[in-house]
């Protein structure tokens, strides 16, 4: 069974995707890092370099975007577009060589349309491209080239044949690409021509504005982070989706009515005082989720090191050594190790080089069937994942585009303490743990004072930005809480006292 679980509060955004009960994606989305992938904008040319062909445009952003010329529509036969979860998108028809140079494209102060690809990474600009897509629900619109496709999902032969033709027809009057998305297997001609009206309308909406707005101007807002995985991953396999704000809730539906009535009955509305991710167990597999070490069910267990260059993963037997013989225990081993390779990497959203150290098997077959299964776990990542084989020094390789922000990067940060050779939980990520775990304390604590003692960072931040949130959960659960600092305590430290013993108050479930 696959749902999505989702968290909406007053400063982030959270989206568990759950398989099995089992955390496989997770989006995170803060007030203060909100993402502008998808957003056009009309920018301007504020500096060409011809040696990197590329240029910066600005944006109207607080950093210049970073826009390849392999990315400019007006370069014939160039742009390589990596649509997820597509085929058919524009590949490039010419060779490096004759590619016209960056310089003899653009010059500097003229307006181009752009759309944000990736956000800021670090201290890079947001990644731009000018090869404008417009995404609904069955079909995605790409008016800057003219390739048609369909969805890698969609297998059957038949259907693809049949979602050509009517893309085929679609494209008489207009001149523009269009893939049809998952959801878009088994619709009727009417509701793809429907898909591709409205965001054709929406598309000379855009050019209307390029024309009479100023450099820097928002031509085109993708939606929220709910309503995105609503269009866009949001479909019949998809058993149930949860989530605890009556007004998103309100605003799915509407959506919904729209593109997918037939999905409205999978959404549900949570509204127990009790945190919707601790009731299904999502901020256990978050924590895990921040560990070098992974367990395995077999008993063995993975060891992930991440680096700037690419990410290494060890496999170990660990307290598991079998019934039978070595090779049957070190296979059983790999087998549970890929299994849960695959949903990490796609947890965590490691990108690059990634490389595999399995456990030796002497036995060819059990080798090819190791890379088989391996390939097989991954068929569910939106992500484009090729897998090597095994290599003379027994290791597995496979590269992964990365579709989001590195997990562990988004929710923590350099540590204080070790000079940045080691990760802790940021002070904003550990305000909010805060506010979760008081949260499930008042649910079986019966105590109406408490005094909260944590880092000065933290106790900071609960007593100005946060102090509304921590205002809240005092009238939710008639409760008083004192917040103090604890000037030696380490950033992930909290202590829970009853302000009329000082004894300390249990946190965590026996």
């Amino acid at each position: 069974m696959k749902e999505y679980v989702i968290n909406e509060g007053a400063l982030e955004t959270r989206i568990a995707l759950l398989d099995q009960r089992r955390l496989v994606e997770l989006t995170i989305e803060r007030l203060e890092e909100r993402s502008i992938v998808g957003n056009v904008y009309k920018g301007r040319v504020d500096s060409i370099v011809p040696g990197i062909q590329a240029a910066f445009v600005d944006i109207g952003t607080d950093k210049n975007g970073f826009l390849y010329v392999a990315d400019i529509a007006a370069v014939e036969g160039t742009g390589d577009f990596d649509l997820e979860e597509a085929e058919g998108a524009p590949r490039s028809r010419s060779r490096k060589a004759r590619r016209p140079n960056i310089e003899d494209i653009l010059k500097r102060d003229q307006n181009i349309m752009v759309q944000v690809q990736k956000d800021m990474l670090g201290t890079k600009g947001v990644r731009l491209t000018n090869f404008v897509t417009l995404p609904g629900r069955d079909i995605v619109l790409m008016p800057t080239v003219s390739q048609i496709g369909v969805s890698r999902k969609i297998d059957d032969e038949q259907e693809r044949s049949r979602l050509k033709t009517i893309l085929r027809a679609q494209r008489k009057s207009r001149n523009f690409g269009l893939i049809v998305r998952t959801a878009g297997a088994g619709k009727s001609k009417e509701d793809i021509a429907a898909d591709v009206k409205y965001l054709t309308r929406l598309w000379d909406k855009i050019k209307a504005k390029m024309e009479d707005k100023g450099s820097g101007y928002l031509l085109y807002e993708e939606l929220g982070p709910i309503l995105k995985t609503v269009r866009d991953s949001f479909t019949g396999d998809i058993e149930r989706l949860t989530i605890d704000s009556e007004l998103e809730y309100q605003r799915i539906v509407e959506f919904l009515d729209n593109f997918a009535p037939h999905l409205k009955e999978h959404c549900k509305v949570y509204d127990s005082k009790r945190p919707i991710f601790d009731k299904f167990g999502v901020e256990e597999e978050i924590a895990k989720a921040l560990k070098r070490t992974v367990q395995l069910k077999s008993g063995g267990h993975i060891c992930i090191d991440q680096t700037e260059a690419l990410v290494a993963i060890d496999v170990n037997t660990g307290k598991f050594t079998g019934k039978k013989r070595l090779e049957d225990t070190v296979f059983r081993t790999n087998m549970d190790a890929a299994e849960e390779i695959a949903r990490q990497v796609r947890l965590r959203d490691m990108g690059g080089i990634i490389v595999i150290d399995f456990i030796d098997m002497e036995i060819a077959h059990n080798r090819r069937k190791l890379i088989a299964h391996l390939t097989d776990c991954l068929r569910d990542d939106r992500a484009k994942t090729t897998v090597s084989e095994v290599s003379e020094l027994g290791m597995i390789e496979m590269t992964r585009k990365r579709v989001k922000h590195n997990l562990v990067r988004a929710l923590s940060q350099p540590c204080p303490y070790c000079e940045g050779s080691g990760m802790v939980r940021s002070v904003t990520t550990m305000t909010f743990d805060t506010l979760r775990m008081l949260q499930k304390l008042f649910c079986k604590s019966k105590e109406k004072r408490i005094i909260l003692q944590v880092h000065p960072d933290v106790a900071r931040r609960l007593r100005t930005e946060n102090k509304e949130l921590l205002d809240d959960i005092e009238r939710q659960f008639d409760r008083e809480i004192i917040v103090e600092s604890v000037s030696d305590f380490h950033i992930h430290d909290t202590v829970v006292l009853s302000a009329r013993t000082r004894k300390e108050v249990a946190t965590h479930d026996d």
